[in-house]
């Protein structure tokens, strides 16, 4: 939140599920309101996780979802510091993808 305000003047809404199993729809349909672009962070693997959840929601509305989170793969021998960099997972990096995008 502190760097894509820091980087690209963007007031972020930080929205913690209280369960990954379903979505909140009236917080995620009140975001439409005043937001373009929807960041999930997995804990874990992206597939089948709730950014997925999410991603189906916003399906055909103009929301903009990026999914971010690791592939499933065996990596407890990957240095957690390439696992960030491979996936994105660093404060810097997840600024250049949202810059990226909305610069689409």
């Amino acid at each position: 939140k502190d760097a894509l305000k820091a980087e690209l003047g963007i007031e972020a809404t930080v929205v913690n599920p209280r369960l990954s199993s379903e979505v909140d729809a009236d917080t995620l349909e009140s975001l439409k309101a005043d937001h373009n672009l929807v960041v999930t962070l997995e804990d874990g693997v992206l597939d089948g996780g709730f950014g997925e959840k999410v991603s189906r929601f916003y399906g055909l509305s103009d929301m903009k979802v990026l999914n971010i989170g690791m592939k499933k793969e065996v990596n407890d021998r990957v240095p957690m510091d390439e696992l960030v960099a491979r996936y994105h997972l660093s404060p810097e990096l997840i600024v250049n993808d949202v810059k990226a995008i909305l610069n689409k």
